[in-house]
């Protein structure tokens, strides 16, 4: 600055310096908390899609007597729902993992939760959908915060965004 001049107070967001140096500063330590956002939001993903894969490994294992209680909604049979729901739980907790499509992947898992909260338990009452319902808040929280800066997402953005430089796109 000339002539030792100092900056007035400024607001920045969350930042509130009187000088450069201390706003600079500040502004490193917000960057700096927010990594461990990003560390949270890896650890949900993993956490979710473990928890629908470990969901899926024992539905199959126990495949006869899920069946018998296996709703058939779209499909003629209980058999072929059966068998196309657990398919695609299985690539959108695969999606959760890698962060690749995060936020299509939990909308469409939480929209899965509903279905099985009014169409295939209506009956079991708030004891019965607990599960359900928490499901509902973790996606939520992945549709609203996608995939972080760890997800497959970030990654192919990235290239995207170096490629469109080098291409002049």
């Amino acid at each position: 600055m000339a002539n030792g001049q100092r900056l007035k107070a400024k607001t920045f967001g969350p930042v509130i310096a009187t000088s450069r140096g201390a706003m600079m500063k500040r502004l490193l330590e917000t960057l700096r908390d927010y990594r461990y956002i990003d560390r949270a939001i890896l650890f949900l993903r993993l956490f979710v899609g473990t928890l629908i894969t470990l969901h899926i490994i024992d539905k199959l294992q126990t495949y006869n007597f899920v069946l018998t209680g296996y709703p058939a909604l779209l499909f003629e049979s209980s058999g072929a729902t059966f068998v196309i729901f657990t398919f695609l739980e299985a690539l959108f907790a695969v999606m959760l993992i890698c962060g690749y499509g995060t936020r299509f992947a939990a909308f469409i898992m939480a929209l899965g939760m509903f279905v099985e909260i009014f169409v295939i338990f209506p009956s079991l009452g708030w004891l019965g959908v607990e599960r359900q319902i928490l499901y509902i808040g973790l996606y939520a929280t992945l549709v609203i915060s996608g995939s972080g800066r760890y997800g497959l997402d970030k990654h192919l953005e990235r290239r995207r965004k170096g490629w469109r430089e080098e291409n002049g796109v």
